[in-house]
């Protein structure tokens, strides 16, 4: 076999190894709603492929290998995704919170409040005719 025939079948291998990682990163994505998801992409991706290589390393690399590698990497993308998410949440722990606007208005109107008149006036003004 030609070196690009292995190349390319070596390749096949991590693209599958890949779009089972993406399965279990997209089910984390939903599941967190998307927060950090960004972030635990690359580290998903990354640890089903380590997963998918571990079986024909370990002696594995007839169809069964095969099989159980699909098997690891999906585990792997999902062990990978979530630790992703984990290290997003321990990031945003660590910085400050952003300061929120004092508002001027009660909950639910649309107007600022208006500053109320003095309670009692020493000389009244009679109301104009």
């Amino acid at each position: 076999m030609i070196w690009q025939w292995r190349l390319a079948f070596v390749l096949f291998f991590f693209l599958c190894w890949c779009v089972l990682g993406l399965l279990a990163w997209a089910i984390a994505a939903l599941a967190s709603r998307g927060r950090g998801a960004l972030l635990a992409l690359p580290v998903a991706l990354a640890a089903a492929s380590a997963a998918g290589v571990l079986v024909p390393m370990f002696g594995q690399r007839d169809v069964t290998g095969f099989v159980i590698s699909l098997g690891t990497a999906t585990l792997g993308g999902a062990a990978g995704a979530i630790a992703g998410l984990a290290f997003h949440r321990r990031l945003r722990a660590s910085q400050p919170a952003a300061m929120r606007p004092v508002v001027a208005h009660k909950l639910g109107s649309q107007r600022p409040l208006e500053p109320e008149p003095p309670a009692s006036t020493s000389n009244p003004q009679p109301p104009a005719s």
